[in-house]
């Protein structure tokens, strides 16, 4: 059984060898060059026991991510970067995210940001931008994604998406939840911005 930092650190270990395969993830962002990990508090929300019951029983090594992270899951700063004004309560009962590396996230570095994101069934995630470009590469399960520049299509494992710098983009979730990685690279200080809103 791994301690915390032991399973910490052979997340990150899995994480990078897909990265150094994945011309994908590499062509994005440069791997960093230095990761120190750093104690967080745990904060759990509700989407935290979900994802700690998701197991997957494949083989590959996307598979072996997967299930490090669901047992990372309990000991991790989770966030859900919304309030009530800006999406619903069941939004927010559904989603969450942690910042596993950059500035601010367990493993600290600067040269890019990676968030794990999770999104439970019949959700929508509503149309929003952000100033960093981003990558989504997905982990586990599937979903919708729709934006500006693409034409819909349905992300499952070890699909990637693009979205330029402010590109409008937005996730729908039916009969499957989806787990993946979302990498911003250049800028990290613009916070998601809701362009319609689930309340109005």
């Amino acid at each position: 059984m791994l301690n915390n930092e032991d399973l910490f650190n052979q997340t990150i270990i899995e994480i990078e060898k897909l990265w150094s395969k994945n011309k994908r993830l590499s062509n994005f962002v440069n791997w960093p060059k230095s990761l120190v990990l750093t104690k967080k508090p745990i904060n759990e929300i509700k989407v935290t026991k979900k994802l700690s019951s998701w197991k997957s029983k494949g083989s590959e090594q996307v598979n072996k991510i997967h299930n490090l992270i669901t047992n990372l899951a309990p000991y991790v700063n989770w966030d859900n970067g919304y309030s009530e004004d800006q999406v619903s309560k069941e939004f927010l009962d559904k989603y969450g995210f942690f910042e596993l590396i950059g500035p601010t996230g367990h493993f600290l570095t600067s040269d890019m940001a990676l968030w794990v994101n999770y999104l439970d069934k019949n959700s929508y995630y509503p149309w929003h931008n952000h100033e960093a470009e981003e990558l989504y590469f997905i982990v586990a399960g599937e979903a919708k994604f729709e934006s500006e520049s693409e034409k819909p299509k349905i992300l499952r494992t070890r699909d990637t998406r693009f979205h330029k710098s402010y590109e409008a983009h937005r996730i729908t979730t039916t009969d499957s939840k989806i787990l993946s990685f979302v990498i911003w690279k250049n800028k990290y200080e613009n916070v998601s911005k809701i362009l319609d809103s689930q309340n109005s």
